[in-house]
């Protein structure tokens, strides 16, 4: 059986189980994991849920680690306990990810090096690819100094979470106008803007490709609310497919989400995401990425 390491709220474990067998998941939503009871001995890892289903590690195939998001811990533990707590919680399921000895999509410390954008940015620059003049500051007058037309986007994930809600920092042009005397206690991530003729998602998993054309009416980030985008699957050029390969087994990834910039058939490389989203591409274009994904965790 798959573990399936997540939150009740991730729509991705929700489709692939669907499609291809609940009965071949087992769901690890962090989310509630006061609903579980959970230990780990001599025997590895054991987990039960409220409805009384098991989950040995013994009888468990792969894990599947892919969204965890902590639970909203109540009143009566005192708010300087949840920071504790949370480490607590993190320390157990990245423990039992890391310690697994079969297949995991993916462990966390691979995706916590693989998503780190300098080092990405590094690995990516040694292989060769054409990136965008970036920029990591927390010093405006550098911004100024190096950059023409600069834009920025988040050095992490880009998420704010507060009172039960989210805020997302997305990709923006950096205006000038508004003030930046907070800069300097905050690292941001800028960047030239490469104009384009439009983008190129390529999901890989274990060496197979899926890249799709995205053109997108919004010029700076197709993720904009309200956008219109038209999808297309588009052959992809060998370098970039090889480069590609490259990147991900420097980051010691079998799944990525690449994210390329074209502008007179030049492929400008962004970034590569190594847990993001696809079910949405497998909609829209009948692609078959999440059987690939289940032949490689089955």
């Amino acid at each position: 059986m798959i573990l399936a390491i997540s939150s009740s709220f991730d729509k991705t474990i929700d489709y692939i189980s669907q499609k291809h067998g609940p009965d071949e998941f087992y769901r690890f939503n962090i989310d509630h994991l006061s609903d579980y009871e959970i230990s780990y001995g001599k025997n590895g890892f054991s987990l039960k849920n409220n409805e009384g289903l098991t989950l040995s590690e013994e009888n468990c195939s792969s894990i599947y680690y892919r969204k965890p998001t902590p639970e909203t811990l109540p009143d009566f533990i005192k708010k300087i306990y949840h920071p504790h707590i949370y480490r607590e919680v993190f320390a157990f399921t990245d423990g039992i990810t890391e310690a697994f000895s079969g297949t995991c999509l993916t462990k966390p410390s691979i995706l916590r090096k693989a998503d780190n954008k300098i080092f990405q940015l590094r690995t990516a620059l040694s292989l060769g690819f054409k990136i965008p003049t970036p920029l990591i500051t927390n010093c405006i007058d550098n911004v100024i100094n190096e950059l023409t037309t600069p834009i920025l986007k988040p050095l992490s994930s880009g998420i704010i979470e507060h009172e039960n809600k989210k805020e997302f920092v997305q990709t923006n042009f950096v205006d000038f106008s508004k003030s930046t005397k907070t800069l300097k206690y905050s690292p941001c991530y800028f960047q030239n803007f490469q104009d384009k003729d439009y983008e190129v998602r390529i999901t890989i998993i274990d060496e197979h490709f899926y890249p799709v054309k995205i053109a997108s009416r919004n010029k700076l980030d197709w993720r904009k609310n309200n956008n219109h985008i038209d999808y297309d699957i588009i052959d992809i050029p060998t370098h970039i497919k090889e480069k590609s390969l490259l990147l991900m087994k420097k980051l010691d990834l079998k799944f990525g989400c690449f994210d390329f910039i074209v502008s007179e058939g030049e492929w400008y490389y962004l970034e590569v995401n190594a847990n993001g989203q696809w079910v949405w591409l497998e909609i829209e274009l009948g692609l078959d990425i999440s059987k690939k994904i289940m032949d490689y965790l089955l």
